[in-house]
């Protein structure tokens, strides 16, 4: 994947229309809770919730139409519906059911956009955003936007900060043991990046990239590294460090630090 740094034209120039996916189907395993993560409070607004309210602010700002599709579990797709009323977040025009990773879930939502009332055209930006990455700001979204209409596949990433040391597999396994792994070799931090989201695709090239891994049996954590194995370039798109994803405890204290800085 190769860094880039995104000249921005005025809003006025940019496209009218942006398709979102968001996967928010996350159980919160490992944040210890009973109840799924996306609607967790942080400083008292859930994080799903959080997550549609940045997109609604840059698309005030940016005059762009949003055009979102939630893909969630069975159990929440009436109490995300739920919370879209209650924020009044009217762009979310439908709140699917997602697959058993979060690979299927999002190609559940990219079916979904062709049933829209206003399906996306062959060089529409399509946004995949994780739900509960709820700090995304505005010029990330922008920077992603004019990412997105430049080339056919992005996604947003910063620069490594730490020194990453790859593990030797197993002998005879491919699996890489997490007790007292054996370093292999150390990578040159200057080529590697802390992929993000949102990543971007162009609507022909995500219908695409969808169709080959399911005929093909691609599986990726990384929407983008679908496109990777069939041999679309990726280009990476410079973000904030803020864009962090509600995983654990210590992201939630984290989030709550980086809000209060920010008011």
């Amino acid at each position: 994947m190769q860094s880039v740094s995104i000249p921005v034209p005025p809003l006025d120039s940019m496209r009218k229309e942006l398709y979102i996916i968001i996967p928010a189907a996350g159980t919160g395993s490992r944040m210890g809770l009973s109840d799924s993560k996306q609607f967790l409070e942080i400083a008292g607004v859930p994080v799903l919730a959080r997550t549609l309210l940045a997109f609604s602010d840059f698309a005030s700002r940016s005059l762009l139409n949003l055009h979102a599709i939630v893909v969630t579990s069975e159990d929440n797709i009436s109490r995300v519906e739920e919370l879209c009323s209650r924020y009044e977040i009217s762009f979310v025009e439908k709140v699917v059911l997602g697959g058993d990773s979060r690979q299927e879930s999002v190609a559940c939502g990219v079916k979904a956009l062709s049933t829209l009332a206003l399906p996306p055209k062959e060089k529409d930006i399509v946004f995949i955003h994780d739900g509960a990455r709820c700090l995304v700001d505005y010029e990330t979204i922008r920077n992603c936007v004019v990412g997105g209409m430049k080339y056919e596949v992005c996604v947003a990433a910063t620069p490594c900060k730490n020194t990453i040391k790859c593990a030797k597999a197993e002998e005879n396994n491919k699996n890489v043991s997490r007790s007292d792994a054996l370093v292999d070799k150390t990578l040159d931090r200057s080529l590697l990046y802390e992929v993000q989201t949102p990543q971007v695709f162009q609507y022909e090239v995500l219908t695409k990239v969808c169709k080959k891994a399911e005929e093909s049996g691609i599986v990726a954590t990384d929407d983008t590294a679908l496109a990777e194995a069939l041999g679309i370039p990726v280009r990476l798109i410079p973000c904030s460090y803020n864009n962090i994803k509600i995983t654990t405890p210590e992201d939630v204290a984290i989030a709550e630090f980086i809000l209060n800085q920010n008011t």
